[in-house]
């Protein structure tokens, strides 16, 4: 395969610094529109042709950006719609960049680099833990449930790294910063969506990771802080009562009250509310219990009920496409004599943890969507080196 990185390696630079500083900040994400401006630059110069990644997956990540657009269109306040939807505009950016034909070791060496950056991020919130006395620790992110799931995906990176260099001591001292900091964020649906993915990882590369790796989550679980055992705990105990009117009286968890309210502007909206519209909806609707507690919300905090609350059922049918699509793509690619076999069962692994998280978070804010893009991007570039293999 040609390197297209011979003739831009400022490109290769730019796409380093962006996986080393991602994790901390919006705004130094924003490197990543310098890469796409020297990427196009570069394939112009050279009059050579810009190529789109063959397969059912980007088709599908098309259609499902498409329906942010329309229920933009249709929805409650178009203006407000479309003077946010240029964010979403970063998803084909990304997955432009990330797409090319970039080799198997530049792939790994960027994702080195975003595994290191998140380890500086994570000591840096661990520093304002026990230093500044910060309860759940957001880092230089200001979120501390982005920041959390930006360490779960970092987490379940640098494991795949370890076991391929099991002896390397900057990979355990990242590993273990990034653990720490993942566990100080008391995030638990990013907790979840780790043991999940982390499930998947094991049992194909290393059973005996596996086993050592929930071996020692059981039995941390008796040295654990008592309000961290409690957060855990309310994991299992979900509950909600009603008056005798029949109407919501409390639940176990404010985030069961903010389903519900949802559910009911889905109702009165079908076709969706548009994007940046339900938190602009959500104190007409928030007439129960929940607005003590949260009179406002910026999202539903999860993924399937915000895409049915603001692209309507048209693009969940999208979304839940897109989900089937990834994975179609990806386990038809993992040929047994293929190189790169460990390294799309990882980014698999990443997709389902972030699935996993996104049932109690919504996962497509600015932030996280330039990440989780530009890692399918990687991945893409592995599928133009690999085409799908015929059927038997």
């Amino acid at each position: 395969m040609e390197n297209k990185l011979s003739y831009s390696r400022p490109l290769f630079w730019i796409l380093l610094a962006f996986a080393a500083t991602s994790v901390a900040s919006i705004a130094l994400q924003n490197l990543v529109w310098v890469a796409v401006a020297l990427f196009l630059f570069a394939h112009c110069k050279d009059k050579r042709k810009i190529e789109w990644p063959a397969g059912l997956f980007p088709v599908a990540t098309l259609i499902f950006l498409l329906t942010f657009f329309l229920g933009g269109l249709v929805g409650t306040d178009p203006a407000n719609s479309f003077h946010t939807l240029h964010k979403y505009l970063t998803f084909l950016l990304v997955f432009l960049v990330g797409a090319m034909a970039l080799r198997p070791e530049d792939i790994r060496k960027i994702l080195v680099f975003f595994t290191y950056g998140a380890a500086f991020c994570a000591l840096h919130g661990i520093w304002n833990h026990f230093w500044n006395h910060q309860d759940r620790i957001d880092s230089f992110s200001g979120d501390k449930m982005v920041f959390g799931g930006m360490l779960m995906v970092s987490l379940l990176l640098q494991i795949s790294h370890l076991i391929k260099s099991p002896k390397n001591l900057w990979l355990w001292t990242a590993l273990i910063l990034i653990a720490v900091g993942l566990f100080l964020t008391q995030t638990r649906g990013a907790w979840l969506g780790f043991l999940v993915g982390f499930a998947f990882l094991g049992s194909r590369l290393n059973r005996k990771w596996l086993l050592v790796g929930f071996l020692l989550a059981g039995f941390s679980f008796f040295f654990l802080p008592q309000e961290v055992k409690d957060r855990l705990k309310n994991m299992t105990h979900i509950w909600v009562t009603y008056d005798s009117q029949h109407h919501l009286h409390a639940a176990s968890e404010s985030r069961i009250l903010i389903w519900l309210t949802g559910w009911e502007i889905i109702k009165d909206h079908p076709w969706g509310v548009g994007q940046g519209n339900v938190s602009e909806l959500f104190p007409q609707y928030n007439h129960s219990v929940l607005a003590q507690f949260e009179p406002t919300v910026p999202h539903l905090h999860d993924n399937f009920l915000q895409i049915l609350a603001q692209n309507g059922w048209l693009g969940l049918m999208a979304y839940l496409f897109w989900i089937f699509s990834y994975y179609w793509e990806t386990t038809g690619r993992m040929a047994p004599a293929d190189g790169n076999r460990e390294l799309h069962w990882t980014f698999l692994c990443v997709f389902t943890s972030i699935l996993v998280w996104g049932l109690s978070e919504y996962t497509f804010s600015h932030q996280f969507m330039n990440v989780q893009f530009f890692l399918l991007g990687l991945q893409a570039g592995l599928w133009k080196s690999q085409p799908i293999p015929p059927a038997a």
